[in-house]
């Protein structure tokens, strides 16, 4: 084996030197909580130990701490361990062992036993009974020999976690992002970018606990409050956004909107593209073609709807929820869409949200993924918490695939004019 020498950050080297049964490092992204969980495997093994490894989920065990855990050991002991991924362990020796789990799969590890050290990666992620298992497996020792569990996670709120360390004594060590010296100011600038509010700023840079009960939340009542005070835009332009059920149990929504105000909802149960086709060339006529921005319709049953537009000589975006999104830092279309819908709300606010709506986007959350994406949470748990599916947010968030281009009136331009006259 080969002797070398680690530069460990302070709250690093914390982790490593301390003598307790139970750790939780707790950190701000980034902050290089993976680098240390994987070098403290890759000693342990080494070191002849049996240890549990547990992550998310298992492609994040895969594609994550197996990778960090063999380049660790390709630097202490090349060529003198055994990686098998099928089998999902890593073995050194007649004793040393790493078996890989998630929390997807806590069952496979009611089988192990003499495990002396758990690691356990975004521990906040994983299930309340996490430590029943793991303790469990720790049984058999060698005498004076006593298992230590590790905990690794940026903090989340209202999570079992907290409750669990003041209950047991659990050592805490705390960092943040920019304890990490290798961290780019840029790196910190596009993080600061996808925390929407100042607690998840805390939450993902500091590693702070702060539970206000909003965490996720894109839509507040205050800034409800807020949109209700201002006054519609005068200038003309206006968006239709289209989430289509086809046939489905859920409702077919159209919604049509302008700069800063909801102008019409049309809810339509088990209609055909021939009906809605109706009802969007009706809405068009009301409206204004000439004023009309776009259309935007979900890929997911809009099809044949968009033919039909199309073939009535409407230019039509076909929008997959689930799609790239134009910036980096959201996961999907559908994360783009809601955070682009949410800042202007900020800026211009928007009339005509009655509370049924209110809900659904108050309902409507987003994560932080592991790749430091902005996502909104699936359709399933809002769902759940809803009661039904959130339609009308999800046509209302289509509208803003993209800017309404206004046509100005008259009126508004001439004021606008006055406006830009007295900057001169």
């Amino acid at each position: 084996m080969k002797t070398i020498k680690f530069k460990l950050f302070p709250h690093q080297k914390a982790l490593f030197t301390s003598t307790e049964d139970k750790i939780y490092l707790r950190c701000g992204r980034g902050a290089g909580k993976t680098f240390c969980a994987a070098l403290l495997c890759a000693i342990n093994l080494v070191q002849g130990r049996r240890i549990i490894c547990l992550s998310q989920t298992n492609r994040q065990s895969k594609e994550v701490m197996w990778v960090e855990i063999i380049k660790q050991l390709n630097n202490i002991a090349p060529g003198m361990f055994q990686a098998n991924q099928t089998a999902n362990k890593i073995t050194f020796g007649k004793n040393g062992v790493i078996y890989f789990a998630s929390y997807e799969s806590l069952e496979t590890l009611r089988g192990f036993t003499s495990i002396s050290l758990a690691v356990c990666d975004e521990v906040c992620l994983a299930p309340p009974d996490l430590f029943s298992v793991v303790s469990f497996c720790m049984r058999d020792l060698p005498k004076g020999v006593s298992g230590k569990i590790v905990m690794l996670s940026s903090p989340r709120a209202d999570n079992w976690v907290t409750a669990y360390c003041s209950e047991h004594s659990v050592k805490i060590i705390n960092a943040k992002t920019s304890d990490n010296k290798r961290i780019t100011q840029k790196e910190i600038d596009l993080m600061r970018s996808t925390c929407l509010d100042e607690n998840a700023w805390r939450r993902e840079f500091y590693g702070e606990e702060c539970d206000d009960g909003s965490e996720g939340t894109l839509f507040t009542n205050d800034l409800f409050s807020e949109c209700s005070s201002v006054r519609e835009n005068t200038q003309k332009g206006y968006a239709i956004g289209i989430d289509c059920s086809g046939l489905g149990v859920d409702n077919n929504v159209i919604v049509v909107r302008s700069i800063n105000k909801i102008k019409r909802v049309v809810k339509k149960r088990l209609a055909t593209a021939a009906e809605l086709c109706s009802i969007v060339k009706g809405l068009i006529e009301e409206f204004g073609k000439k004023d009309l921005s776009h259309i935007a319709i979900d890929e997911a049953y809009g099809l044949d709807l968009s033919e039909r537009l199309r073939e009535a000589g409407y230019v039509v975006n076909i929008v997959p929820f689930g799609g790239k999104a134009t910036e980096n830092v959201y996961m999907n279309n559908r994360a783009e869409m809601y955070c682009t819908m949410r800042k202007s709300f900020e800026e211009y606010g928007m009339l005509g949200l009655d509370e049924d709506l209110k809900r659904e986007l108050n309902c409507t959350r987003y994560v932080l993924n592991n790749s430091n994406k902005i996502q909104i949470i699936p359709k399933s748990d809002i769902k759940l918490n809803l009661g039904h599916s959130p339609d009308t947010a999800d046509a209302l968030a289509l509208t803003f695939i993209q800017p309404i281009i206004p046509r100005m009136t008259t009126e508004y331009r001439l004021r606008q004019d006055k406006e830009d006259m007295k900057d001169l």
